[in-house]
């Protein structure tokens, strides 16, 4: 389906839901043209979709024919085997990490053992599209996680819960995140924990409590019936705030609230440290929203090093919640910023600014752009089936 016969398939849609006859009170006619501009643009996804869809399984077709065949040229012959031997890697690193829980072999010498918090204390900031991608985002965090060679030993999420986040429990609720592994969930916010891990008393009361988080239930193999109570109760009782996640202790663990405006710039990755990373897609309306809030709290902020060494970003380097917590991950695997941010950040992002990418494409590289833009799609769409296929086992 071509560009036309999208607008004309969109042009019949609206028409057949017929024009407004009525004036929202207080919207000027700028805002209406804006709102119906909107709508079409919304009505034509699902078209754009499908189309992208069938040009990406035709040129799957075609690269692999051609591969078969020996037609194909150097450069679509490295495209091809790129995305084997990609998945290849995939399939084989799920193996090693099925035979792995199999044999329940959890070496604790393997695990990172700093920790991360993913903050999701700003569910009333995002519309239910914002929602939808934020409980993808932590599952990607998931799954990337399970299947990383030094995995980071504890993940918790903060402000999770009925109350404190309602539109994002009532996503997850049949994510089966309750049996994720080294997978943490509190209703209370994330500066209850820094005012724990600020505490002597807290220290104290942690020793006392000793082994007591080793005896909750195995959240990943636990079937008891519970069939008196809804889900969501049951639910609940996988809340363990605010008891603190296993190796990480008051007075030894500092945070660090990871922030695109921060002054200081990280060098490196401590395991005496934990690493906050905000729980939000908001395409970038709220300026400082993390920086603010860590401030408020008295936690100290820092930015990843972008910047430092990957020249060819836009200023302001906003990603993904699971983007920044694969570079964490990378960073921990491999000990090196620039091949940590180049494995994760999408090569499309390296154009400085639109009109780069424009003039990249006036240079005869349109094909290039495109396919790396349907390759993120696609994988992106890949990751989700992953993730819900992992999540699901």
């Amino acid at each position: 389906m071509d560009e036309e016969s999208m607008m004309n398939a969109s042009s019949e849609a609206s028409v057949q839901a017929g024009p407004s006859t009525e004036k929202p009170e207080g919207m000027s006619k700028n805002a209406m043209k804006r709102a119906a501009k909107q709508a079409k643009l919304e009505a034509m996804k699902p078209l754009k979709r499908a189309a992208e869809k069938a040009r990406r399984k035709e040129r799957a077709a075609e690269l692999s024919k051609g591969y078969k065949e020996g037609t194909l040229s150097e450069k679509d012959k490295e495209i091809y085997e790129k995305r084997k031997k990609l998945e290849k890697d995939r399939k084989a690193e799920k193996k090693k990490f099925r035979d792995k829980d199999h044999e329940g072999d959890d070496v604790q010498g393997e695990c990172w053992n700093g920790g991360v918090v993913i903050d999701l204390g700003f569910d009333e900031l995002m519309n239910e599209q914002e929602i939808n991608s934020m409980s993808s985002q932590i599952g990607f965090c998931y799954s990337s996680n399970r299947i990383a060679p030094k995995p980071i030993k504890s993940i918790l999420h903060t402000g999770f819960s009925p109350e404190k986040s309602p539109q994002l429990w009532t996503k997850m609720i049949d994510r089966n995140w309750d049996r994720w592994s080294r997978s943490h969930w509190w209703k209370e916010d994330v500066g209850v924990l820094h005012s724990m891990l600020s505490s002597d008393e807290e220290s104290k009361r942690q020793d006392k409590i000793g082994m007591q988080i080793d005896n909750i239930p195995d959240q990943e193999t636990e079937t008891e019936d519970k069939s008196d109570q809804d889900k969501s109760s049951q639910l609940q009782s996988h809340l363990t705030g605010p008891i603190l996640p296993p190796g990480l202790t008051a007075n030894k663990h500092t945070l660090i609230y990871l922030s695109a405006d921060a002054e200081e710039e990280l060098e490196t990755l401590d395991e005496s440290h934990i690493y906050i990373i905000g729980g939000i897609v908001d395409r970038n309306r709220y300026k400082n929203l993390c920086q603010n809030k860590a401030e408020k709290l008295g936690i100290r902020t820092a930015r990843l090093p972008i910047g430092k060494f990957i020249d060819n970003l836009p200023t302001r380097k906003v990603l993904t919640v699971n983007q920044v917590f694969d570079i964490l991950l990378q960073y921990i695997a491999q000990g090196d910023w620039q091949k940590a941010f180049e494995t994760v950040i999408p090569q499309r992002k390296f154009h400085e600014s639109r009109k780069a990418k424009s003039e990249y494409k006036k240079n005869g590289n349109e094909d290039e752009v495109r396919e790396d833009d349907e390759r993120e799609r696609s994988e992106d769409r890949n990751a989700v089936i992953e993730e819900e296929n992992t999540i699901n086992q």
